[in-house]
């Protein structure tokens, strides 16, 4: 019977698992993160991915760009993982979830809804009290692939989704630590294989 090596050897290929195989995939896949906490240690190198919206074959781009399986270690911020609960709609998980970063000093109220927009001051104090350098985020379209929101370049925002919705022309990036914690951004564009298999579905304006 195929197991993980040869579905990934498939995808590689650029081939589709039938779903008996897909099925069998995410059994796996809830096993492992069934057990793992909601916060987790990731030791250096190690390279971050912003949103990919399930454009596949850009997908396989990225990880020619950053590094192979399982030789490179990455890590993904996408935008939930089902745990069992629903993010509640105020709260600290829910501002975590879906405040901004904003040209201002201190914080307002988020067009969103929900969370809250925070200036250069408040990230500042936050990453002074927790020990930080850095803060990595997603799930906000950046047309250059990254962007530093804030002059002292404490918070960047990541965005690994190459030309989004297959119409919007932006490039795509990764965010490389070396042991020593150095950064370099790795810039990519849309593959060919990726047009060719456009989704004619609308861009969702919420992104944008």
């Amino acid at each position: 019977m195929d197991g993980p090596d040869q579905w990934i050897e498939c995808l590689r290929g650029g081939k589709v698992l039938s779903e008996l195989q897909l099925k069998a995939v995410c059994e796996l896949v809830k096993e492992i993160l069934v057990e793992e906490s909601n916060v987790q240690l990731v030791s250096s190198p190690v390279t971050v991915c912003g949103d990919i919206h399930g454009q596949f074959y850009d997908l396989l781009e990225l990880f020619r760009v950053g590094g192979e399986l399982p030789t490179t270690n990455y890590v993904f911020m996408v935008r939930t993982i089902e745990r069992q609960q629903e993010i509640p709609h105020e709260g600290a998980f829910s501002d975590l979830m879906w405040s901004d970063p904003e040209d201002i000093e201190a914080w307002a109220m988020s067009p969103r809804g929900a969370g809250f927009l925070f200036g250069w001051k408040v990230t500042q104090e936050f990453n002074r009290l927790n020990g930080l350098d850095l803060i990595c985020r997603a799930h906000q379209l950046v047309q250059e692939g990254y962007s530093y929101m804030f002059p002292d370049k404490n918070l960047v925002t990541v965005w690994s989704a190459p030309n989004y919705c297959y119409r919007v022309g932006n490039v795509a990036a990764i965010l490389a630590f070396d042991e020593n914690l150095n950064r370099e951004f790795k810039l990519f564009r849309e593959v060919p294989e990726s047009s060719e298999h456009a989704s004619h579905r609308a861009a969702v304006p919420y992104f944008l």
